[in-house]
């Protein structure tokens, strides 16, 4: 007996190890085996499961753990797993349904408290969320995923001081998390303790983990990174990075350098945006072929930190972004036909971004917006979020021109020409925002409760663009407070 028992416990840890190195037919060939056996029908299965998991076959992995939960309905793992799999397809509330079994089974699966705590924050509840999360915490006091949950959440509803205080503990955990100093840095901007803020901002992931560019400038030169040292007579690189909209947004801190020092600039930009810079005194870039020697390099979003550390201010708005005057005489015509006064709106981000849900806006919300009779509408949207438009049956509200702007190779050409010839823009905060506040394009941005950090420095120094109107909830995830605001300000238009 026991023979027979040693001789099972190795044909597992065999099929376990084949599964952790990824040798999945030959470990599947095990646990077939072991679910053929009556005495261990029940962990084949199992195992199955957790292979088909791995492998992303989301369906069939549940479709095993359902039957083992016919053999045993109170298995522990294939209950968590369940939760696991609908977690990972956002089905949050099946999810918890799962994770509160395996909690009931056994009070103290930290995996089960600390996914519940996940699936409620996903849900937006958050009182029942931190209430998880706090229970992992008092399961394992070095949870960390719980701290930085806890982090994001604090974050999220604007108690930054125990944002901090998590995103600290994360820290001592582990020291080399050194990503949770950037979640710091936002807690400063929002306090607006702009020496730490900017402090921390430097632990970025694009600064902190050389890849792409940063990478192929770090191989390619032997130059110095760049912090205020004096620069006449020398060149520096200035690297694009993170979205459009931020490029767009902090350009203008080449201006400073170039009004500071006698030196080379060269701006190492995203081949899509090239065109909105050439118009300035810099070498605009989208390829290292042809630059053979730099002494500096610097990233660009480092750079209004260093403008503060010298200035401690920021540096006002300047509209450098070059103009297609065929396109422009393109739009211009096709608008005359238009009898009022024309307002553009763009609602969504890129989808891809982590904190998304805090900036994009659902379409459903400008109905009685775009239903105001004084106005044309028309939309900015392109890809992912113009198929709201159909969705919402506003297709005689709004007019859909995501197929027909800025098709070709450079970024927002048709973009720039539209927003010179509307009245305003209402945007969520992307890349549009930046463009039209660029082009002193009167916009009206609409923020979430607790909005990316620039945007408490606009609020108190109005910096960034003259002509933008910020519309912020004032309660979270009210997007309905908004735009009854929205729609007043618009009756005095």
């Amino acid at each position: 007996m026991e023979n027979e028992k040693s001789q099972i416990t190795k044909q597992i840890d065999k099929g376990i190890n084949l599964f952790e190195n990824n040798k999945y037919d030959e470990s599947i060939k095990i646990f077939n085996e072991l679910k053929e056996n009556s005495k261990t029908k029940i962990i084949g299965i199992f195992f199955l499961g957790v292979i088909e998991v791995k492998r992303k076959n989301f369906e069939v992995a549940k479709k095993l753990f359902f039957d083992v939960l016919k053999i045993n309905k109170d298995h522990e793992d294939a209950n968590l797993n369940l939760g696991l799999i609908y977690l990972e397809e956002r089905d949050f509330v099946t999810s918890l349904i799962y994770f509160k079994k395996v909690i009931k089974i056994n009070k103290k699966n930290v995996n089960a408290l600390y996914h519940s705590g996940l699936s409620y924050f996903s849900l937006r509840e958050l009182e029942k969320s931190i209430d998880f999360l706090n229970q992992t915490i008092e399961v394992n006091k070095n949870f960390i995923y719980a701290y930085v949950t806890l982090g994001h959440i604090y974050l999220r509803i604007k108690e930054f001081t125990k944002a901090i205080n998590n995103y600290k503990k994360v820290l001592e955990i582990d020291p080399n998390r050194l990503r949770t100093k950037f979640n710091i840095s936002w807690c400063y901007f929002a306090q607006l303790n702009l020496d730490l803020a900017f402090e921390n901002y430097e632990f970025r992931k694009e600064k902190m983990i050389p890849m792409g560019r940063y990478k192929e400038v770090l191989d390619k030169f032997k130059s110095i990174e760049w912090n205020g040292q004096n620069l006449e007579n020398k060149k520096i690189l200035i690297l694009c990075e993170q979205g459009y909209g931020d490029n767009i947004n902090f350009f203008r801190y080449l201006f400073w350098i170039n009004e500071k020092f006698n030196v080379k600039i060269i701006f190492y930009s995203h081949k899509k945006l090239e065109h909105l810079f050439k118009n300035t005194p810099f070498q605009i870039v989208s390829s290292l072929e042809k630059i053979n020697h730099i002494d500096y390099h610097q990233h660009l979003l480092s750079l209004p930190g260093i403008y503060y550390k010298e200035l401690k201010g920021f540096k006002k708005n300047i509209n450098y972004i070059n103009v297609n005057q065929k396109t422009d005489t393109y739009w211009k015509n096709k608008f005359s036909n238009y009898k009022k006064p024309i307002i553009a709106i763009n609602w969504q981000g890129d989808r891809r971004y982590a904190h998304d849900d805090m900036r994009s806006i659902p379409l459903s919300y400008f109905k009685h917006t775009i239903t105001n009779k004084n106005f044309e509408f028309i939309s900015l949207q392109k890809n992912f979020g113009s198929e709201q438009i159909k969705k919402n049956k506003f297709e005689n509200h709004l007019v859909d021109l995501s197929t027909d702007i800025d098709t070709g190779d450079n970024a927002f050409e048709d973009t720039i020409s539209i927003l010179k010839h509307v009245n305003c823009v209402i945007t969520s905060d992307t890349a549009i925002a930046h463009l039209a506040g660029t082009l002193n394009v009167k916009t009206f941005l609409l923020l979430s409760f607790n909005p990316e950090w620039r945007w408490y420095i606009e609020h108190k120094y109005k910096c960034f663009y003259p002509n933008m109107h910020i519309i912020q909830q004032k309660k979270f995830d009210d997007w309905t407070g908004v735009f009854n605001e929205l729609n007043k300000k618009l009756e005095n238009e």
